[in-house]
């Protein structure tokens, strides 16, 4: 009995120590587990601060590319190298730079940074991690506006009135703004139009301006039925940078000063006209001809055949009043600009006459004006430059300056646009169809009769446009002063005063259409970027103080297949204080395995 007894007491041992060991098993375990998990916070922390290192080094190389000149250190966030230190870990590895887009040609700042942390294992190793960033950032290019102006007052021809404005019966779709106030016109409010899909609004309208919003008591927000804010940032103005950059790029060159030397008295300085004209097929067919601008000079009394024979030899520009020589009167005034100079007859006087196959290509148009239209089959950026010195024909002493305008003669469409119906001007979504026109002068819709000269009387009303369109000195505008109305083709009456208009619109065999010259809509499905406001129309109440008036209706539109590429080097913009206008185009990260 005692043996069993001592048995039993062995067995109550054996299951103790057995329950102990389980118990330090479960205890064992579970620190083994809470170490884990440290161990596995302690990985996490070190990804973690890996990622703010690589943050703050690719901050640090990204911002030389994107800081403006006003920049302000004190108030930057990125790490300095004390609060990395205290991080444990750093950066490494840090590249910034400028890159080319291949496609739009477009600079991007792209920047990459390693950032690296350390951690202890369970062996209290030191273990790296490794966080890799890289960001992109897309310059703003001046084709994201559907509507952009520097300043708000009027120009790009003469007799000019108080500030342009916003006015009834303009419809404006896209992104507007502005670096000037923004006013509303006491007539009525202009329509804002947001995207609709249906009944539902896809994008927004959105009108901004570095000054201040003038509603007018007519007019509140509504108006905008998107976004709307004042006191933005202000945009350089003018893009002298991409014009030059354009002008680097260009594939062809056409001379327009190339009869021009203002060092060389013995000789006439000519300008020389250029007209493109699109054609499908990826090709567009380039002339050129010589002209003379002439001065404003005294008709003889009696007037002579002489004269008359001397003005049309000499002077194209001007025109025969009447078909009496008793009653002979030329018209013009060296403040008009022109188009209208005729090409020579004979085919063999052109100083250019060919066609170019090429479905992309940068044109520059050297110290000349430029007359474009057609179907536009490719990828095409046509530009002028500044204004040109020349002397004026008849005295060698008189220097003035040609502006180097874009004139667009008539529909000046992609070869995938519809020209009839309701969609006429209409841009397909996806078309590869681009045209850039920047011109050093104005680009101004010629008083054509495809754009409706005459009261759109003579077989041609509206216009349509497929362009981003850059007017750099200085507007975007008609050519208003030459009209068919009645009262501005003549000096007025017992005064001094010049003529507002040159005639040019009326001929003694068609006569003067009243107070209407009214030529349709300008209907553009693109961007308008200018200095100052261009009229579109003159009525009352102005210097031309008629009504209906002379011009168009606005019917503007963005096309928003320019936010997938503009056209060839398109000029970037930038704010005025010097910093980049950027957009965040893409942002990668990665853990090194």
């Amino acid at each position: 009995m005692k043996s069993i007894i001592k048995n039993q007491n062995g067995f109550v041992i054996f299951i103790s120590l057995i329950m102990v060991m389980i118990s330090l098993g479960y205890t064992v375990g579970y620190l083994h587990f809470v170490m884990g998990e440290r161990i596995i916070f302690m990985q996490r922390m070190a990804e973690t601060r890996a990622r703010y290192n690589a943050i703050s080094g690719l901050s640090e190389e990204i911002n030389g590319l994107i800081r403006g000149p006003n920049y302000n250190a004190a108030a930057d966030t990125s790490l300095n190298e004390k609060e990395i230190d205290e991080m444990l870990g750093g950066y490494r590895d840090v590249y910034g730079a400028m890159v080319a887009d291949p496609v739009s040609h477009r600079s991007h700042r792209h920047g990459r940074a390693t950032g690296y942390s350390t951690y202890n294992s369970f062996t209290n190793e030191a273990i790296e991690v490794e966080y890799t960033m890289e960001v992109n950032y897309r310059a703003r290019g001046f084709e994201e506006f559907m509507y952009l102006t520097n300043k708000e007052t009027a120009g790009g021809g003469p007799w000019l009135g108080g500030p342009v404005t916003f006015g009834d019966g303009e419809t404006l779709e896209g992104l507007v703004y502005s670096n000037d106030n923004i006013t509303m016109s006491s007539g009525g409010c202009p329509d804002f139009v947001n995207l609709m899909d249906g009944d539902d609004v896809v994008e927004y309208s959105e009108v901004y301006t570095a000054g201040i919003f003038n509603y007018g008591s007519q007019c509140d927000d509504d108006v905008f039925q998107g976004v709307f804010e004042d006191s933005m940032p202000k945009i350089a103005w003018p893009p002298y940078e991409g014009q030059e950059l354009i002008k680097s790029k260009a594939d062809f060159i056409f001379k327009g000063d190339a009869n021009i030397n203002i060092f060389d008295p013995m000789n006439h300085d000519e300008h020389i006209m250029t007209h493109i004209e699109f054609k499908s097929g990826g090709q567009f067919h380039v002339t050129q001809w010589a002209y003379i601008i002439p001065p404003t000079i005294p008709k003889p009394s009696p007037v002579t055949p002489a004269w008359n024979n001397t003005l049309k030899k000499y002077y194209p520009m001007y025109y025969r009043d009447s078909n009496s020589l008793s009653e002979l009167t030329f018209r013009g005034d060296i403040e008009f600009q022109h188009f209208d100079f005729r090409p020579p007859v004979n085919p063999n006087d052109l100083i250019t006459n060919e066609t170019i196959i090429a479905r992309e290509a940068v044109i520059w148009i050297e110290g000349g004006q430029v007359q474009v239209e057609g179907r536009v089959d490719g990828r095409y950026t046509v530009a002028t430059s500044g204004p040109v010195s020349y002397r004026m024909y008849h005295d060698n002493t008189t220097i003035l300056e040609l502006n180097c305008n874009i004139w667009i003669m008539d529909d000046l469409v992609y070869d995938d646009t519809p020209t009839l119906g309701a969609n006429a001007g209409y841009v397909p979504p996806g078309s590869m169809n681009r045209l850039g026109l920047l011109s050093g002068g104005n680009i101004i819709v010629a008083n054509t009769a495809a754009n409706g000269k005459r009261n759109s009387l003579m077989g041609g009303t509206d216009i349509l446009i497929n362009a981003a369109m850059i007017a750099m000195n200085q507007s975007f505008l008609i050519q208003y002063w030459q009209n068919s109305t009645t009262d501005y083709n003549t000096p007025p009456l017992g005064t001094t005063e010049p003529i507002k208009g040159d005639g040019r619109g009326v001929t003694p065999f068609t006569g003067p259409t009243g107070n209407s010259d009214i030529r349709g809509d300008v209907m553009i499905y693109g961007s308008v970027v200018q200095d100052q406001r261009g009229y579109l129309k003159r009525n009352t109440i102005g210097p031309y103080d008629i009504s209906p008036g002379i011009g168009y209706g606005k019917d503007y539109h963005y096309d928003r297949n320019l936010r997938t590429f503009p056209p060839p080097e398109w000029p970037e913009t930038k704010n005025a204080d010097g910093s980049a206008s950027l957009e965040l185009s893409g942002i990668g990260e990665y853990l090194a395995e």
